[in-house]
């Protein structure tokens, strides 16, 4: 039976960063965005527990072969999920990702759906989330220009727990005061529509991708925005299926009492404790898991034990789907 092990976050500075993640850096960025699971070159986590402490994520998970992946991931181009806190001390650019057609057409393995879970957020905060009618790709092309993008786009107020699948294509942003978890596709491609007139550490305006927003976005309104399953009741606590895609199913488990997370051979499995505190068992190995750690599991045909401290716990767990 192949042991679990703990990441480190890879943390990443952003000129919109805020403080809850990390100290700013030397040019004043906070901390943007924590990298819990990334088996990226550019960043990756740490593995911080077992012999394999002090490795980056990457060599771990190549180390690890095929089968430390399970049977749904093997058949993928690369490691098919990240995962990431982002502290957004201020709105992210107005962005959109392209699909996987896009960017395979253009070299790169996946495009980048993802979904966010707020974990906290201050009073009025809000996403900018899909058009509010339908567009052209002229009207869109032209509201970009004369700077009117802002007000074509829904303006979604969000407290903690809420839940938001973004659709490759989506024309989205995370606005000030904002918390939130993050599970997408292994993609960092971002192609930036607006940047309210901000200028980046060199004192230029940050580079905005228009040709290829035009290309990839959705200008239709969206249906169903923050429509989740309703939680089951599962032994010690509920099970919620939150969002799946292409590379990653999301279940949020709150549990007041002893529950078993399944692993299996089909896909390793990815724990992030949100809140409160569980010590988390496999086979002999057992260790004592807080709000804010990840969890790495190797595929395999296994129970994962959890025992919630005394207030409980929230946990996402995080598997990879079959094809």
């Amino acid at each position: 039976m192949s042991a679990f092990v703990r990441l480190e976050p890879a943390l990443v500075h952003k000129i919109w960063g805020g403080k809850r993640l990390g100290e700013p850096n030397e040019v004043g960025e906070g901390v943007g965005e924590a990298w819990i699971l990334s088996a990226r070159e550019d960043n990756p986590s740490i593995v911080a527990s077992g012999p394999h402490a002090g490795e980056s994520f990457l060599d771990y998970v190549n180390e690890l072969g095929p089968a430390g992946l399970g049977k749904n991931a093997e058949v993928m181009d690369a490691f098919p999920t990240l995962i990431k806190f982002i502290d957004a001390a201020t709105p992210l650019s107005i962005q959109v990702h392209p699909n996987d057609a896009y960017a395979r057409a253009n070299g790169m393995p996946y495009g980048k759906t993802e979904m966010w879970i707020i974990l906290a957020a201050d009073p009025g905060a809000f996403l900018y989330l899909g058009v509010r009618e339908q567009m052209t790709p002229e009207e869109f092309a032209a509201a970009i220009a004369d700077g009117f993008i802002e007000d074509k786009l829904n303006r979604v107020p969000v407290k903690p727990g809420d839940v938001y699948f973004i659709q490759a294509g989506t024309l989205h942003a995370i606005g000030g005061g904002i918390l939130l978890a993050e599970v997408q596709q292994n993609s960092d491609t971002t192609y930036r529509v607006w940047d309210f007139g901000r200028v980046g550490a060199d004192g230029k305006p940050r580079e905005l991708h228009i040709p290829q927003a035009c290309d990839v976005a959705n200008l239709a309104p969206l249906a169903g925005l923050g429509d989740l399953e309703d939680p089951q009741a599962v032994p010690g606590g509920t099970r919620q299926m939150v969002g799946q895609g292409s590379c990653f199913r999301t279940e949020r488990w709150v549990l007041d009492g002893a529950a078993d997370l399944p692993v299996s051979a089909d896909s390793f499995m990815a724990v992030i404790l949100l809140a409160g505190s569980a010590d988390l068992t496999l086979g002999d190995q057992t260790a004592a898991g807080k709000a804010g750690e990840t969890y790495f599991v190797p595929a395999q045909d296994a129970e994962l034990h959890v025992t919630p401290g005394a207030n409980g716990c929230t946990l996402l767990r995080v598997t990879v789907p079959a094809a």
